[in-house]
């Protein structure tokens, strides 16, 4: 648990720095002359679209070379792409540094691998859920702070936001590298053009080494989903909860602002409850729930607490209804990341793990580039319920697909 202390630190400095520029983006994009689509795709959107592309390479990075390598690479990336969004002056070279911001992110799907590594599988949900909380906690202190810093001069900046998102980022690079150890050991690295594992006697006492001890040939992330089916519905699942969050987080800004006259502080906070919630469901309360009710069980409970978050923010008339979304979608989306990652992690063996939870990891991805792709053309054009509702829509078909997936796990 050592280790998974230290990681909890880096990636909650990482997220937080990538929280910081979140808040101000979608405005500074639009006093730029952004359309309605590139007002809320531009941020998260064109992150997440490179991120779909680099991650399932991250992960096969790290299969073959081991986690801490591609920690330490995709962090050094990640603060130069800070560095470049702080002195960008046009809507192309903000797009353009956030374009690079993804394909640097290869830390994501890292960190959950070193998870999956050091954790057994009694454990496993509730050290998903450890580090899932470092997400949520580095998310809410960074728009709270990106609120503030965003203001700085009057009119929207990201300036300051990315500066400082850069040198949180330079903090996690050195904590990296002196503080957080390899957790996976070269015997069960697979380099590609290889097999895995060489001898049983490589095996450790850790659950990823067990699961190890019989070589098999390298897969690709398609060979591997389909050595599973139940992970293709799982991925679905996945990939439609991820297209309602992301609907959310790319419109609330404008929708806050529209509606209910919020500032960019206002819009801070607001995040900034989301994101505890998020945590405490993830860190607190996954564990315990995750051992007595069942890992897919959980998830569906969760996403249909999304779905009733989303519809609450299609009805919202007043700040209490605002809070009460805010909190039932926190929290829903807290319990269901690290629940189903756990499930996806069970029907993945050793060897594939890093190239499976990097194909997974990319899927929430691609609902984060569908989500803000819709959200603002639908926002602009059919008004401020339209996403939320259609949002909702899209989480109960992410439960239907969950109850379908025959998962090792109940």
């Amino acid at each position: 648990m050592k280790r998974l202390g230290v990681l909890w630190l880096v990636v909650f400095i990482s997220l937080a720095g990538f929280g910081i520029t979140t808040i101000p983006f979608p405005f500074v994009a639009e006093n730029l002359g952004a359309s309605d689509f590139w007002k809320t795709f531009g941020g998260s959107g064109v992150f997440s679209l490179f991120q779909l592309i680099a991650t399932p390479i991250w992960g096969r990075f790290s299969d073959a070379y081991g986690r801490k390598p591609i920690l330490i690479l995709s962090t050094a990336g990640t603060i130069l792409s800070f560095v470049w969004l702080a002195y960008a002056t046009t809507l192309e070279s903000l797009l353009v540094a956030r374009a690079f911001g993804g394909i640097m992110s290869g830390n994501l799907a890292a960190a959950f691998a070193y998870t999956t590594d050091v954790t057994d599988p009694k454990n496993r949900a509730k050290g998903l859920g450890i580090v899932a909380s470092a997400f949520g906690v580095g998310f809410a202190v960074g728009p709270v702070i990106g609120g503030f810093l965003g203001t700085i001069g009057g009119a929207p900046n990201m300036h300051w936001p990315a500066l400082a998102s850069a040198g949180l980022s330079a903090l996690a690079f050195v904590g990296t590298i002196f503080f957080l150890p390899e957790s996976l050991p070269a015997e069960l690295r697979k380099p590609f053009g290889k097999s895995g594992a060489k001898t049983e006697g490589a095996a450790t006492s850790t659950d990823a080494t067990s699961e190890a001890a019989i070589p098999a040939p390298r897969r690709s992330p398609l060979e591997a989903m389909r050595s599973r089916p139940v992970l293709l519905g799982l991925v679905a699942a996945s990939l439609f909860i991820a297209i309602a969050g992301g609907v959310m987080q790319s419109v609330f800004q404008f929708w806050g602002r529209d509606l209910f006259n919020y500032s960019l502080r206002d819009i801070g906070v607001h995040f900034m409850v989301f994101a505890l919630l998020s945590a405490v469901g993830q860190a607190g309360l996954v564990g315990p729930l995750a051992k007595r009710f069942g890992e897919k069980r959980l998830a569906i409970t969760a996403g249909i607490g999304v779905t009733a978050g989303l519809v609450l923010f299609a009805t919202a008339q007043n700040d209490a209804m605002v809070w009460m979304a805010i909190c039932i979608f926190g929290l829903a989306n807290g319990l269901f990341l690290p629940a189903i990652t756990s499930l996806v992690s069970f029907e993945a063996d050793a060897r594939s793990r890093g190239t499976v939870m990097g194909l997974f990891n990319a899927s929430s991805s691609a609902g984060r580039i569908v989500g803000p792709a819709l959200s603002g053309p639908i926002y602009f054009k059919l008004g401020p319920a339209a996403p939320f509702a259609m949002s909702a829509v899209l989480a109960v078909l992410g439960v239907l697909f969950l109850s379908r997936a025959r998962a090792k796990v109940s």
